[in-house]
């Protein structure tokens, strides 16, 4: 027993040596890089590129290829909050307040609406005016004055850009089957136009002539 512990014992000059290979590995471990190296940076990942999509300028050029939002009166009825999630709360509790009439073809509720909502508000700075009437339950009427600058330029691409859009915008608005579009200028009726609902159903206005969609409608121009 006492030749096998004295096997095990390691001698001074062992253990020193040991002591030293230890120092110099640790030494290795936690030094310094040379001054020389730059270590690389680290590479950033690449942020994928922002889309930004513009939408068109809207002109007479493309006037009728845009509409407001259509007013789902039933769900108007039914619902006391927005279901679209575009109609601001306090227009829609208008809207709530008066669906019952409106889907009984009240008249004064068509004005109403008509005032509150201002569905041809977009369109003032391309007529010197624009009026609206509700003559019965199923007809809407508009009436609008020509601008010199856009009559002199194309003034048939401009009354029938002009009677497209209108048309839209009261069909989105209320639920009737036609809108009669009728314009003047100089003091004479230069345009009129019925648009019904069922002739602009199906239709990609992104492709659309006004002019040969107006003439389809039975428009007459002086």
């Amino acid at each position: 027993m006492a030749e096998e512990n004295k096997g095990n014992n390691m001698s001074p000059a062992d253990a020193s040596e040991l002591l030293r290979r230890m120092k110099a590995i640790a030494s290795d471990l936690w030094r310094e890089p040379p001054e020389d190296v730059v270590p690389e940076p680290k590479k950033q990942e690449a942020k994928p590129a922002k889309v930004v999509v513009r939408k068109p300028k809207i002109g007479i050029d493309n006037l009728w290829m845009t509409a407001d939002e259509t007013i789902e009166w039933t769900d108007a009825l039914a619902h006391e909050w927005p279901t679209d999630g575009l109609t601001p709360q306090n227009l829609w509790e208008f809207y709530h307040q008066h669906a019952e009439a409106v889907l009984n073809g009240d008249l004064t509720a068509y004005t109403e609406v008509l005032r509150k909502a201002n569905p041809l508000g977009e369109l003032m700075e391309y007529a010197h005016g624009i009026s609206m009437r509700a003559p019965d339950a199923d007809r809407l009427e508009a009436m609008f004055t020509g601008r010199d600058e856009h009559m002199e330029k194309n003034a048939k691409q401009y009354l029938s850009a002009m009677g497209v859009r209108i048309a839209r915008d009261l069909l989105a608005c209320l639920p009737v089957s036609e809108v009669r579009v009728t314009a003047s200028w100089k003091g004479e009726t230069v345009m009129d136009a019925v648009y019904r609902r069922e002739q602009l159903l199906h239709r990609n206005f992104s492709f659309l002539d006004p002019v040969k969609l107006t003439e389809e409608c039975g428009a007459v121009f002086n």
